[in-house]
């Protein structure tokens, strides 16, 4: 519902509806329109990070890592339309929105963090200097862009994900050029 009508166009009723619930359902375990949009948000990151979990499990090493990231950022289970529209819609609304803002900050540090611990690791067995923070502030604002780009681009959204996978990871090799 979030992607179909944007955070300000939602409303419990229409939640309810779609879930096939009644509003006082819905109400009693979620209490207020912002519960059960965090929920939502909160659904949506646990969704993504059990699937990169999922990636990464097999991962052989940094590199590899931030690699299975990347295309898991542009599957179809991460970087769909709907799943781009709410999360765009979040980020949208957090201008506004304190809370949101929290929210969405509190998830952008965390794998901003994930993403930069595998570049310090790689950076360390290259013996290499980076600045792996900035690298992966750059990255994860690159994949954000690039969703947005692969929505709107009027192409089929499987062309966008496959040359914005490409540009991430140019990016990468002009750091790590042997590895990505």
């Amino acid at each position: 519902m979030i992607a179909k009508k944007g955070l300000t166009g939602v409303t419990m009723n229409s939640i309810a509806t779609e879930a096939k619930c009644s509003f006082g359902v819905a109400a009693f375990h979620f209490q207020s329109k912002e519960g059960i949009i965090f929920a939502a948000l909160d659904h949506a990151a646990e969704e993504y990070e059990a699937y990169l979990a999922e990636l990464r499990e097999t991962s052989s090493g940094p590199a590899d890592r931030v690699r299975s990231m990347i295309q898991a950022d542009f599957s179809k289970r991460a970087s769909g339309r709907a799943s781009v529209a709410m999360w765009v819609a979040f980020w949208a609304e957090s201008v506004r929105v304190g809370s949101y803002r929290e929210r969405c900050g509190e998830m952008r540090a965390h794998f901003n963090s994930m993403v930069a611990d595998d570049l310090k690791e790689l950076a360390r067995m290259r013996g290499i200097e980076i600045d792996a923070e900035q690298v992966a502030v750059s990255l994860n604002a690159m994949i954000s862009g690039l969703w947005i780009e692969s929505i709107v681009s009027g192409g089929p959204v499987s062309e966008g994900q496959s040359r914005a996978r490409e540009a991430c990871l140019a990016y990468l090799r002009l750091h790590f050029p042997k590895d990505f």
